[in-house]
């Protein structure tokens, strides 16, 4: 018997002479040949598209990677840097300020379409103070987030100049020239609903007698929300962009308010704002008045 491998099979044989024996034949043609065009091509193409879909699952890998430590360095509790403040830069020969009454505050509109901040151009020499909030806890919606200062960029709409307000990126923003906590006026803070962390993205279940906790200066300032209203602002009047505007205008009375935009899907994406006003432990439970070019807000 006798195994002969021929077109690559083995075929037994038998035979009284070669029973036991193995006899090996190659396949005529291409073996040991040198590689055509081709195959060459083949090879290349499969290696470099391997070489391509490693980078690219590196890439990728690298991105979610970032992202996951910008939500963790973002976190109240945490003892990583928090995120670079977004402010506008000071004036070159400026000190850091120190404790001073509130100076005057330029309000943002609330009404665009991307979901931004808009206001006229603020003297940089009336935001001089800097924000001295480091941590904002609200227990309700499990928030427990670093704040950072925010500031604006300066660009042209329809011919005039306008600051565009900055939002922090995975942590809450502290809109530069608003008061800091003991100043006695509006403390507007504000997040993403969604992206970079999605800091806000419950501000909606928050309701009235929730508490909000604000770290500043060492101190531990405890704050008591009086509303949650939800404002319309694509597509309505002037009046009511203006009516709403007032809610982060400066206040008379010590308060926080948190803003944030709604939805962040479908049709009516970021055309309404979710605002939530706070104020002191154990103060007045009567909403603070806005005090603003004759407008009241309650």
């Amino acid at each position: 018997m006798k195994h002969i491998i021929r077109n690559n099979r083995i075929n037994l044989l038998t035979s009284p002479k070669t029973q036991g024996m193995l006899i090996f034949q190659r396949k005529p043609g291409r073996t040991g040949a040198p590689a055509t065009f081709r195959e060459k091509l083949y090879w290349t193409l499969g290696n470099l598209l391997m070489l391509i879909g490693a980078i690219l699952l590196a890439y990728v890998g690298g991105i979610y990677a970032q992202a996951d430590f910008n939500r963790y360095a973002a976190r109240g509790d945490t003892d990583v840097p928090p995120p670079a403040p977004i402010a506008a830069p000071r004036a070159p020969d400026e000190e850091p300020a120190p404790f001073v009454a509130p100076l005057p505050f330029v309000a943002p509109r609330l009404n665009t379409a991307e979901g931004q901040l808009i206001s006229d151009v603020p003297d940089i020499a009336r935001s001089a103070v800097p924000s001295q909030i480091s941590r904002i806890i609200i227990p309700s919606i499990g928030v427990d987030s670093k704040v950072v200062e925010v500031g604006w960029e300066v660009k042209e709409q329809n011919g005039q100049q306008v600051a565009v307000w900055q939002v922090a990126e995975y942590a809450v923003g502290h809109h530069r020239g608003s008061a800091n906590p003991g100043e006695g006026s509006n403390i507007v803070l504000a997040g993403h609903v969604g992206g970079y962390g999605k800091v806000f993205k419950d501000l909606i279940n928050v309701r009235e007698g929730d508490q909000i906790i604000l770290f500043a200066g060492g101190e531990q300032r405890l704050y008591v929300v009086r509303e949650q209203v939800l404002v319309h602002e694509e597509g309505v009047s002037p009046e009511q962009q203006a009516m709403n505007a007032l809610y982060i205008a400066p206040t008379s009375e010590e308060m926080v308010t948190l803003v944030t935009c709604w939805p962040d899907r479908g049709p009516d994406k970021f055309k309404y704002r979710i605002i939530v006003r706070a104020t002191p432990y154990g103060a007045d439970t009567d909403t603070p008045t806005t005090n603003t070019d004759g407008w009241t807000v309650r």
